[in-house]
């Protein structure tokens, strides 16, 4: 019965999890937008990105999501053995 459970969990965790992390990315780009959001456009279009100031929370949310695919964890006692 264990076994089904964590089954059941991992894999609503699966499906659920990025829409957290889309919608937390959204709520910090929104918190940009209103507060800084110009100066993070003008920095983003000296380095080629063209972004409207409008799409910035859609643009951090979909960074979070591709983010949230690259993270990596390292464990204390794996550290010490690189060393």
């Amino acid at each position: 019965m264990k076994v089904i459970i964590t089954i059941l969990v991992t894999i609503v965790a699966f499906f659920v999890m990025p829409f957290i992390y889309f919608g937390l990315g959204w709520l910090s780009g929104w918190i940009i937008q209103i507060t800084i959001g110009s100066s993070i456009v003008n920095g983003l279009s000296l380095i080629g990105i063209n972004l409207p100031l409008d799409q910035l929370p859609l643009f951090f949310g979909t960074l979070v999501i591709i983010a949230s695919f690259f993270k990596t964890t390292l464990d204390v006692n794996t550290f010490s053995k690189l060393n």
